[in-house]
């Protein structure tokens, strides 16, 4: 198993024979605003052949109209229910997931678990579209990978997600933060002390950091926070910090 961390909450990941890209953005920019600070870590046009996408909600920042078009079309496509402004993509497969709902094919499974956020594309219209955002967990071959997206902290889900399947990994957000907010974070974003807890809650095998340093605040804003909560965590020997464009391997 290999994970690569492009950038901010899009990873790749590799189980076995099967590639799984998460939140995909390649963007430049975030609606005209909000530059990248790292470019992304792998070139678009080098991505293997892919198994699945996965989006974890609607906001610019995760759900990127200039990616989705541009990547392959015959993959599919997994959004929450209620996530808008998707069917011009041209996906022949799109998978709008709802709590716990499981899709399966050729031995891969993918798993929608909840998240704890806010606001659908435009933040208002979360007022009308449900609770459009959602986790994953990703099992093949005896393999098990939970990609948060972008969440609050919520311990009991953390623990389920944890008991459905003996976690190998937990890719999980740390950002963005500037030292401002609760123990564990606010509502709807863990900080890395809450991010490092929900590792412990789900107690996986290890762990990737992401959402952090790449669009809203320069990595070396955050690092001193992300790197202080992982070396106080008595499990920071199994959390793998990478920097955009490095991967890791998992025997």
């Amino acid at each position: 198993m290999r994970v690569y961390w492009v950038g901010h909450a899009t990873t790749l990941i590799r189980i076995e024979d099967k590639y799984i890209l998460t939140d995909p953005i390649w963007n430049s920019n975030l609606v005209g605003f909000f530059g990248r600070h790292v470019e992304p870590g792998i070139e678009l046009e080098n991505l293997p052949a892919l198994d699945a996408i996965l989006v974890s909600h609607a906001h610019f920042d995760h759900m990127d109209n200039f990616t989705l078009r541009k990547l392959p079309k015959s993959t599919p496509l997994f959004l929450p229910k209620g996530s808008p402004n998707y069917r011009g993509y041209g996906y022949k497969s799109i998978q709008e997931v709802e709590p716990y709902s499981i899709w399966e094919e050729n031995g891969l499974r993918i798993t929608a678990i909840p998240a704890r956020h806010f606001g659908g594309r435009w933040f208002f219209d979360n007022l009308w579209d449900g609770d459009p955002y959602t986790g994953y967990l990703i099992q093949y071959k005896g393999k098990s990978v939970y990609f948060a997206g972008d969440t609050g902290y919520q311990k009991e889900v953390f623990e389920k997600v944890g008991q459905i399947a003996n976690l190998d990994l937990a890719i999980l957000p740390m950002g963005p933060y500037r030292g401002i907010g609760g123990e564990l974070g606010n509502p709807v974003h863990v900080n890395p002390f809450g991010a490092v807890q929900a590792f412990a809650d789900t107690k996986a095998k290890f762990m990737i950091p992401m959402h952090f340093g790449t669009f809203y605040t320069a990595p070396d804003t955050e690092f001193p926070y992300i790197i202080e909560a992982i070396e106080k965590s008595p499990l920071k020997d199994k959390i793998r910090l990478l920097k955009q464009g490095e991967y890791t391997e998992f025997p």
